[in-house]
């Protein structure tokens, strides 16, 4: 008996020490934020869900997301688990709804999101409801539920569209005198905000920029575009220059060709913008048959946006004077200091990522080439 109450005693000793032990020892969780055991270091997670993952364009988002998670762990002293997810194509919405819903599951201290669809994401994003903060990146969620998406990591549309434009005028300016002159603007469609925007955005610098100069211009074309634009100085007969704008009918390269083709005919075309990758990618299809466009003052002067194989190669060759690229690796270093912010309580805003203006002279350049994709 006395064996068993002395062994009792060891037990219960033994338990104790135990729990003391237990008690002194913190934790971490997504939910309490706590700090690492070892070296006091708070761990966040991060769930982001891109729209796609395996082209050049969403690697350079994610080169640019691992690169501020570091510099942020490095600042902050902190460490950040992340998993960063796309669906295979960007027409695969149903994937990228499980992903997003897989991603809200796993408890997150901050969630990233491109949506494809909007629609079809609103019913998990009501779920979250306010328990983790949305940050939207590249295109955003436009359309999200009032008050679900904190903020935005994205391209200023409006103020790309004039970046466009400035550059073009300088390469055109000293071609614009007595004679009327038009330049041509191609858009895949007049519905979408990021494209509209966008052209818009070109059509009043242009504008603001040939009336500074003491030009007139008349805007002829699309009825949305010549509606929302900035007013015309001038009608279409007596006007130094006419900006056409054209959309197809559905969102093809070869109908955005069609249209590009329409405006490179015209024998008093001096200049024409593709205000996105398909109409860019249209304008230069049309000129392949036309063999009009170049970088001389005899050519007529064409300009895009975004990147691709053909974009590059038409820009390298001079075909095309040059584009307006996004900036993809700054769009994932946004979105990481959104998420962190967000993530610690702090109020965060849109914040626009910016956009460069390349040509054959600074395509090769490290700034330039780690935004360009195929």
């Amino acid at each position: 008996m006395k064996n068993f109450k002395r062994a009792l005693a060891i037990m219960l000793a033994l338990v104790m020490v135990l729990s003391l032990a237990a008690c002194g020892k913190k934790t971490t969780t997504n939910d309490n934020k706590g700090d690492d055991a070892e070296g006091g270091t708070e761990t966040l997670k991060f769930e982001v869900v891109s729209k796609g993952f395996q082209s050049t364009y969403w690697q350079a988002v994610y080169k640019g997301f691992q690169e501020e998670v570091k510099k942020i762990e490095s600042d902050k002293n902190v460490k950040i688990d992340y998993n960063f997810v796309g669906p295979d194509s960007e027409t695969d919405i149903a994937q990228q709804v499980q992903q997003f819903e897989s991603a809200v599951n796993a408890n997150p201290d901050a969630l990233g999101l491109a949506a494809l669809d909007v629609d079809a994401l609103n019913d998990s994003i009501g779920k979250v409801n306010g328990k983790t903060p949305i940050i939207g990146f590249d295109s955003g969620v436009p359309d999200a539920p009032e008050g679900a998406v904190l903020a935005n990591a994205s391209t200023d549309n409006y103020a790309a569209g004039e970046v466009a434009a400035e550059n073009l005028y300088e390469k055109i300016k000293s071609r614009i005198g007595d004679k009327q002159v038009r330049i041509g603007e191609v858009n895949q469609d007049a519905t979408s905000e990021s494209i509209t925007n966008r052209g818009l955005g070109f059509i009043d610098k242009m504008i603001e920029l040939l009336t500074a100069d003491n030009y007139t211009v008349c805007v002829t074309g699309n009825e949305k575009y010549v509606g929302d634009a900035e007013d015309s100085t001038a009608d279409e007969a007596s006007a130094n220059v006419i900006i056409e704008v054209r959309v197809p009918a559905q969102t093809t390269t070869e109908l955005c060709a069609t249209e590009a083709g329409v405006i490179l005919n015209k024998e008093d075309t001096i200049a024409i913008f593709g205000s996105n990758q398909v109409a860019a990618e249209g304008v230069v299809t049309a000129n392949d048959s036309l063999s009009v466009c170049g970088s001389e003052d005899t050519n007529i002067i064409a300009v895009g946006f975004d990147s691709g194989s053909v974009l590059k190669a038409a820009v390298s060759s001079g075909v095309m004077y040059g584009a307006v690229t996004q900036a993809p690796v700054t769009i994932g270093a946004v979105l990481a200091d959104l998420m962190y912010s967000s993530a610690k309580g702090e109020a965060v805003e849109d914040t626009d990522t910016g956009c460069q203006f390349y040509t054959v002279e600074n395509i090769e350049s490290e700034e330039i080439a780690q935004n360009l994709y195929d």
